[in-house]
């Protein structure tokens, strides 16, 4: 049988979200946040799967994919509100967050200000927000939204590309989310994420968190810096996705699901 997911749209602070349910009615919630300027079908080959076993909830962030006008700017806090309120929406007093990407900030942002929301962490491809980073990388990451404003915007997005995934089709589905922006909502959601980081030396996520990322993800620190965060971490697994660049959930989906259903599992018993 095919597998389908409701869509419906809410208004908060002059967007609408756009967002998707299914899977089983009475199952916990397991909660999907994509990467910064693509979409919910970056969880395509992962929804089904999950379904079959929980509720499953995916959305298209202010000003990504359906949702425009983007309203008040992009930015991670303000994601974690409209989180907040789609999860009040719904009535879902906690869920498995899963995040890749720029999923994983929102995903962090909302552990570390509501953690009451959140059951469990699923981290994947994505940077720790807390950690102390280098004065290096902190002058990259800030002046990073400048640097792309200076580029066409077709030569940005080709070159973008090449770092989510080896596979042709999903560099295509890549390039065509991000296609879907104008170079100046690209630029802006950019800027957001670049914002989002906060140094916390004394902040641990004391949810049980899995925290994995492609064996060959080039995107910033986040290879360098998963093992050392993972062992900073009371309660994470940490997992390598094999044969896997920063698109690691379309990469190789099988290895994802496996892992996280394995994880799940353990959840609930």
């Amino acid at each position: 049988m095919e597998f389908t997911m409701r869509e419906h749209i809410f208004m908060t602070k002059g967007c609408p979200i756009h967002y998707w349910e299914g899977g089983v009615e009475i199952a916990p919630w397991v909660v999907f946040l994509h990467g910064a300027c693509v979409d919910h079908h970056s969880f395509d080959p992962i929804l089904p799967v999950i379904a079959e076993k929980f509720r499953v909830l995916a959305w298209d962030a202010r000003g990504h994919g359906s949702p425009q006008p983007m309203g008040e700017p992009f930015t991670v806090p303000l994601a974690v509100e409209d989180l907040v309120a789609l999860l009040d929406l719904l009535s879902i007093r906690q869920a498995v967050i899963i995040g890749h990407s720029n999923g994983t900030y929102i995903a962090q942002e909302l552990a570390f200000r509501h953690p009451e929301r959140v059951k469990a962490l699923v981290i994947s491809d994505g940077t720790c927000i807390t950690w102390t980073h280098s004065v290096f990388e902190n002058l990259l990451i800030t002046i990073s939204p400048a640097l792309l404003n200076l580029y066409p915007y077709e030569t940005l997005k080709k070159a973008s590309i090449s770092y989510v995934s080896s596979k042709k089709e999903i560099q295509d589905y890549t390039y065509e989310a991000y296609s879907n922006l104008a170079k100046k909502d690209f630029i802006a959601i950019w800027k957001g994420v670049t914002l989002c980081l906060h140094a916390e030396p004394d902040y641990f996520i004391t949810k049980p968190m899995l925290l994995m990322h492609g064996d060959d993800d080039t995107m910033g620190d986040i290879k360098k810096i998963a093992p050392l965060w993972a062992a900073r971490e009371p309660n994470c697994q940490y997992e390598v996705i094999p044969n896997a660049k920063h698109f690691a959930i379309l990469d190789n989906p099988e290895f994802f699901n496996k892992t996280l259903l394995g994880f799940l599992a353990k959840l609930q018993a």
